[in-house]
């Protein structure tokens, strides 16, 4: 398979990606009374990118599970630094290491949903062709 079309896999991350940077670009006026929602928003936004880069690398690297893994939380974990950092610069937004560490177990929490899914999705498969 030539490289560029090995990309497709990662629009999807991709664009999200681009979501997420559009969100953090502005202020967020939410004022629920949980005492640390925006720690599980982070988290939610987060595990969703981490199953999308899973995807990404899971089907590029197919033979490779370590290096899969290590390249989805690595990006996931680079993606939500940029993202705090980029928080700096916006008006009525903070960079706060606490939203990164929701960040990363985000990113961990979706690698792992990944990962059992696939696996699931396998051996279903594996246990259909035998059947036939």
């Amino acid at each position: 398979m030539k490289n560029w079309k090995r990309l497709v896999y990662f629009l999807p991350s991709a664009l999200y990606c681009a979501l997420i940077f559009f969100l953090s670009s502005g202020p967020i006026n939410l004022h629920l009374k949980f005492f640390y929602w925006d720690k599980g928003w982070h988290w939610l936004e987060f595990s969703i990118l981490g199953f999308l880069l899973a995807y990404g690398f899971f089907q590029v690297l197919q033979d490779r599970l370590p290096l899969s893994i290590y390249l989805t939380f690595m990006t996931g974990a680079l993606i939500g630094l940029g993202d705090e950092i980029h928080q700096l610069f916006v008006p009525g937004r903070n960079c706060d290491w606490k939203d990164w560490l929701a960040d990363l177990s985000g990113i961990l929490a979706g690698l792992v949903i990944y990962l059992v899914l696939d696996r699931k999705l396998k051996s279903r498969k594996n246990h259909q062709s035998s059947v036939v």
